[in-house]
């Protein structure tokens, strides 16, 4: 969101400093699955997650999982999810996120025709695998109203799942094909955008943390970093799942919780599938890319524990095993986690702070983050510039709503 933020103030002659607490490509934008989703608009907070999350509450090694702690901020954040956890919040968020989506998934298409193949950008579809028929006659019912709201979608027997997918187990029995969907190498576009904000007059500090601010009056004048002190008339606070803390630190703390993910990239195997695809039972994501293959998954609300479990790991690798046992063998190549920012009513957070008043806001994606980079970043630097969009969409998205 930063990158994104600064690639277009940069191109509207804006002298824009970023500060980034590691080394470029890193976190969340380093070690996601790379999907481009615009058939995927459901917010985090939904019903059918809550009873996942309640139904793994003891597992370890579930999709969904939810570590109770005596953080009272983290119970407060956890009563705001369940309350959004209702039917019509899901309809109003996913109306949210189609606006959203429909803008940023034009915005991917252009950048990528301006960086060519150089991050592995591709539409060609996602392909949605199903081994209950309970599952696939429901997704085939989501099909048809995403059919009708104009982003097709194709509903694949069995047979024509293994013709897509010759890897697929026989426990396969149906697949959903999203065919506006696609993916992109996440460490490769980020990589590609640091070099076009360098290009383009912007500055990137690496390894440069902020730990404390300077103020004058309502507004932030100086950040204290690991690097020296950075002054700045605007600032942007796009620090992903470390946004809560550091908004404290500015003194106006945000409902921002940490949710872990894993992802197991290998060396491309023999049977790689042709396209990204989602084991739904299993909720990870398989995502081929020129010399690789990526396995993403598993949703942890444990706070910024940046823990490693074998076990969380080894079911991964058992569900994609069961589901695609015609792969070929299989070579790790890293195995990573990081941390999406979530927000309890399933919005991202986009707009200004009440106080500090020069203090704007760009987080909270939670698994939509690599999709929706881009009209974040051009909606924050329409603000900044003084060009808000519709009022609406503002008010769904404001910081301080």
């Amino acid at each position: 969101m930063g990158l994104m933020t600064a690639y277009y103030l940069a191109g509207e002659g804006a002298a824009v400093t970023v500060l980034e607490k590691g080394r470029l490509p890193a976190g969340s934008s380093y070690g996601n699955a790379g999907l481009i989703v615009p058939s995927h608009l459901q917010p985090l907070c939904s019903p059918g997650n809550v009873r996942e999350g309640l139904r793994h509450l003891l597992n370890p090694t579930g999709p969904f999982s939810i570590h109770l702690s005596p953080n009272l901020r983290r119970w407060a954040w956890l009563a705001g999810f369940v309350r959004n956890s209702t039917a019509a919040h899901v309809n109003y968020a996913a109306g949210v996120y189609r606006e959203l989506a429909e803008r940023s998934l034009a915005l991917h298409d252009e950048l990528a025709r301006k960086a060519g193949s150089v991050y592995e950008y591709a539409r060609e579809g996602l392909l949605c695998l199903y081994e209950t028929r309970q599952a696939l006659e429901a997704a085939a019912r989501e099909a048809e109203e995403l059919t009708r709201a104009g982003r097709p979608a194709r509903i694949l027997d069995e047979r024509a799942v293994r013709e897509m997918v010759p890897a697929a187990a026989p426990s396969v029995i149906g697949g959903v094909l999203q065919e506006p969907d696609g993916k992109l190498q996440p460490a490769a576009f980020v990589s590609w955008l640091a070099d076009q904000v360098r290009r383009a007059g912007g500055h990137i500090l690496e390894e440069t943390e902020v730990f404390g601010a300077s103020f004058a009056g309502k507004a932030v004048r100086r950040l204290q970093t690991t690097k020296g002190p950075v002054e700045a008339d605007q600032v942007v606070l796009a620090a992903g799942a470390w946004t809560g803390r550091v908004a404290a630190m500015l003194g106006r703390p945000l409902p921002v919780e940490a949710a872990k993910g894993f992802s197991i990239t290998y060396d491309r195997p023999s049977g790689a599938p042709s396209l990204p695809l989602l084991l739904e039972e299993a909720r990870v994501a398989v995502t081929p890319f020129a010399d690789s293959l990526r396995l993403a998954g598993v949703l942890e609300l444990a706070g910024l524990d940046d823990r490693l479990s074998s076990a969380r790991i080894h079911a991964m690798e058992r569900d994609l095993r069961r589901s695609l046992p015609g792969l070929g063998s299989l070579k790790v190549r890293e195995v990573w986690r990081g941390f999406r920012p979530c927000t309890p009513d399933g919005l991202p957070f986009i707009g200004r702070l009440r106080r500090p008043q020069n203090v704007w806001v760009a987080t909270g994606h939670a698994t939509k983050g690599i999709f929706l980079g881009p009209v974040t970043g051009e909606l924050t630097a329409r603000l900044l510039s003084g060009s808000p969009p519709d009022s609406a969409l503002l008010k769904a998205l404001h910081p301080n709503r």
